[in-house]
């Protein structure tokens, strides 16, 4: 389940992939699922793409093609 508290680089850190909670595209807040595909100016582009113009989670969640489509895109699936 996607929810929007959890940090992905928290547990990325774990890893030691990166040490830093905040996002990779912006670099501007806390990077969480919710921030990525309706917040993050840093893959508007990509998120635009791949999700359309979603205004809420359960929108952005409701093309599941798309979704794995946008965060391969990213490349943050690896």
């Amino acid at each position: 389940m996607i929810t929007g508290h959890c940090p992905l680089n928290k547990h990325f850190s774990i890893l030691d992939i990166t040490d830093s909670p905040l996002c990779r595209a912006c670099m501007e807040t806390v990077e969480t699922p919710i921030h990525v595909m309706l917040q993050c100016n840093g893959v508007a582009e990509q998120c635009a793409a791949y999700l359309g113009s979603s205004a809420t989670l359960h929108e952005a969640l409701g093309d599941l093609g798309g979704l794995l489509s946008f965060w391969s895109e990213l490349g943050w699936l690896e």
